[in-house]
């Protein structure tokens, strides 16, 4: 009876986020990314790869292995609500990031749900950052930094604690969801103002619902904001929007690494960003917002290389 529960319940949420997708693929403008390479790195399933855009300002296979210098690595995981498809949808800000800092950019696909539910998304990236430190010849093991957006950056915050101390040089998050453990519906933004960047309350909750199931919420791989220790990079950098729903508990986990911080040589920075929601820097309407932030990660990253 259970496993008849189970089954009807997936197939609940395989109907009705697959219809989400559809309205989601119609409505929106279809994503054509741009990247110098595509890459399949190996997963831990046998079989199996996961698709990464490579972004490079310069070549990254040595043409001369006495004069090649390892490059640096900025991983990125884009935003999805963990159900949504937007693989490719950080294009310009890989792209930017490569031409303007020197990183290796690698845009992982991460598995999503219900078909792929928790913690498919986490080894996944997890893989993909045991593969850049497999290859030391090819990328620095000392400059690996991690970024996300929305439900990336939950994962890009969650990263940390799974690997040793200092494995990442620098966190970027974007607008992430650090806490599951409330029903979204009693979150509020920090300034009541337009949120277009928003999925409905109806959909936040079923993806949720599919992405983790009846496991804890507060499990700190799923909600960061539970961890009891953040385990820090040399940097971390958030950022929030006035108007997203999520802004509060993002500067809440970034307070909680601040007194972590004292402890350690990281540096935490928080910028809430003003008169945006969440995904401003996927609008239009936020150009100007987009570019202080795109400009922000840059600053880091480049400053961060000289230290």
């Amino acid at each position: 009876m259970r496993s008849l529960l189970a089954a009807l319940r997936y197939l609940r949420l395989r109907i009705l986020i697959g219809l989400i997708r559809l309205i989601v693929r119609f409505a929106t403008p279809r994503l054509q990314p741009k990247p110098d390479r595509v890459l399949r790195v190996p997963s831990r399933d046998v079989g199996r790869t996961i698709r990464a855009h490579l972004y490079s300002s310069s070549p990254v296979e040595p043409t001369e292995v006495i004069d090649y210098v390892p490059r640096h690595v900025l991983i990125n995981c884009c935003g999805s609500g963990f159900a949504l498809p937007s693989f490719g949808a950080d294009d310009l800000f890989c792209r930017e990031i490569s031409r303007r800092t020197g990183h290796v950019v690698l845009d992982l696909e991460y598995r999503l749900g219900p078909e792929n539910p928790f913690p498919a998304a986490i080894h996944d990236v997890e893989d993909v950052v045991r593969y850049v430190l497999s290859y030391p010849g090819k990328y620095d093991a000392a400059h690996i930094s991690i970024s996300g957006f929305s439900s990336g950056g939950t994962l890009a915050l969650v990263a940390p604690m799974l690997f040793p101390a200092h494995t990442f040089r620098n966190v970027v998050a974007f607008y992430p969801s650090v806490s599951m453990a409330n029903d979204p519906g009693e979150r509020r933004a920090p300034v009541k103002g337009p949120d277009k960047g928003r999925a409905p309350l109806f959909w936040t909750r079923l993806f949720r619902e599919g992405y983790f199931g009846g496991m804890d919420p507060r499990d700190p791989r799923i909600s960061p904001l539970y961890a009891k220790k953040i385990n820090l990079p040399r940097n971390v950098l958030i950022f929030t929007a006035e108007y997203d729903v999520s802004a509060l508990e993002a500067e809440q986990f970034a307070k909680k690494a601040e007194e972590e911080a004292r402890f350690s040589n990281s540096r935490i920075e928080l910028r809430r960003m003003r008169e945006c929601g969440h995904g401003f820097d996927k609008t239009k309407r936020n150009v100007a917002a987009r570019i202080e932030a795109y400009n922000a990660v840059v600053e880091l990253l480049n400053h961060s290389l000289s230290n």
